[in-house]
């Protein structure tokens, strides 16, 4: 990171914090006028760097100071941000009775805060402050993969890199003379980003990180299935010969157990909050459409283990009767109109919280996938296998960072990422950006 960006990023974090305490004390004048009382004014001094230390944790967490991000995904974070501050700040609030802060306040500074932000994250957004010129960059890969890629980067990388170069690979391994040609030409030096798609090959990919490396570029790459494995790596001496020692994926004992009581204590409570919900849940399932409110599915979870999953019915009963099992489609005629929208909210899920208490799956980790696309994914994927090494997930990485339609290649990188770095804090910042995704239609769909 360059220092003007770390600057910017600074500067950028507060004008936030700059915009969420105005929206503070505005919501004091709205609701008390110009004569401000001292008996409120004294304790919201009191916790106004609480609140300020709340908010900056959250915007931390939901990513909201990357370079690479867009802008509905800065919004559906704003609005999570300012939410889980608010039920924070106020249990904080209430927490502490001598400090106690209006519950107005919190009301109306929300919706302040919310509308401030967003306003002002747009306005920095559209003139790019934390990044004024795109990084020029060279992306390298077969046609197919460089389409995918370069969509991707231009709505979520776009203000952060700029493809002004590519070399397109093809079946006859075009790749040393494209390379020559782009090392001799004019725009080689001007180039400060290089971006490696998943199908180059290891060879090639050494040639362009060691060029990369003598001229101080920075490289980007999709990673394959073992270099994500080997990011855990541990060096070792074999007399004077450094060994790599792999670590693998296996569940960590004390991990797991800490894990497993969390579930324990969260699926339960979450069962007992949410049981109103299930209940009108269950009611509207039932009008909307004749068969059964809940619907059960077999699915493979830590060592292939099948279970059968606990959903909220969203298709029409015996749905795959003459397909047999297929992947849901967009506009998908078997989906009823309650089930879209418990679909789309991802309400249909919420009875999975008895397959965690059951100890099916986890709250975070891979979601499980039906066994009939795991024998065709492993088909072409024999590694798709690996995420079977640890307990399957209500959410994981793949769904917050992903989409929806997101394929099983990159599917199985984040799960495998995940597995190589879990640890509680992950756990807990996916759970909280679970939040997001349910916001945004093109991930929850």
């Amino acid at each position: 990171m360059t220092e003007s960006v770390r600057l910017n990023k600074i500067l950028l974090g507060l004008a936030d914090v700059a915009v969420y305490v105005l929206a503070f004390y505005l919501s004091f004048y709205l609701r008390y006028g110009w004569e401000l009382p001292q008996r409120n004014i004294e304790p919201f001094t009191f916790m106004l760097p609480w609140f300020v230390a709340v908010f900056l944790m959250l915007m931390i967490v939901y990513d909201l100071y990357s370079i690479y991000i867009k802008f509905d995904d800065i919004l559906a974070s704003l609005i999570c941000v300012v939410l889980i501050a608010v039920v924070i700040n106020a249990s904080l609030s209430f927490t502490l009775r001598q400090f106690a802060v209006p519950r107005s306040i919190f009301l109306i500074s929300s919706i302040l805060q919310l509308l401030l932000l967003s306003l002002w994250r747009y306005q920095a957004w559209r003139k790019g402050y934390l990044i004024k010129n795109p990084r020029p960059t060279l992306i390298i890969g077969y046609p197919g993969e460089i389409r995918t890629l370069m969509s991707s980067v231009n709505v979520s990388l776009g203000k952060g890199l700029k493809i002004t170069r590519e070399i397109r690979l093809n079946s006859k391994d075009n790749f040393e003379s494209s390379w020559q040609a782009f090392l001799s030409s004019t725009s080689a030096g001007s180039i400060e980003v290089i971006l490696i798609c998943g199908s180059v090959g290891q060879k090639e990919r050494e040639k362009v990180i060691s060029y990369a490396l003598e001229e101080g570029k920075l490289v980007m790459l999709v990673p394959g299935v073992y270099e994500i494995l080997l990011q855990q790596a541990k060096m070792v001496s074999a007399g004077d010969v450094p060994v790599i020692q792999l670590q693998g994926i296996m569940e960590e004992g004390r991990l797991q157990i800490v894990k497993r009581t969390v579930d324990i204590f969260i699926s339960l409570l979450a069962l007992l909050v949410t049981a109103p919900l299930m209940l009108g849940i269950s009611l509207a399932v039932k009008l909307d459409s004749p068969g059964p409110v809940f619907y059960t599915q077999e699915r493979a979870g830590i060592k292939g283990k099948i279970f059968d999953l606990y959903k909220f019915r969203t298709m029409i009963p015996d749905a795959e009767r003459h397909s047999g099992p297929v992947m849901t489609g967009q506009r998908d005629d078997r989906i009823t109109r309650v089930g879209r929208f418990l679909r789309r909210t991802r309400l249909d899920e919420l009875p999975q919280f008895m397959n965690i208490l059951k100890g099916d799956m986890s709250l975070v980790g891979p979601r499980p996938e039906r066994p009939y696309f795991i024998e065709e994914y492993t088909e072409t994927l024999p590694e798709f296998d690996y995420r079977h090494q640890i307990q399957a997930g209500l959410t994981g990485l793949a769904q917050v960072e992903g989409n929806y339609t997101t394929d099983p290649v990159n599917k199985l990188r984040y799960d495998l990422y995940y597995a190589q770095k879990k640890s509680l804090f992950m756990d807990l910042v996916i759970l909280l950006r679970t939040a997001r995704v349910m916001l945004q239609k093109k991930k929850a769909s």
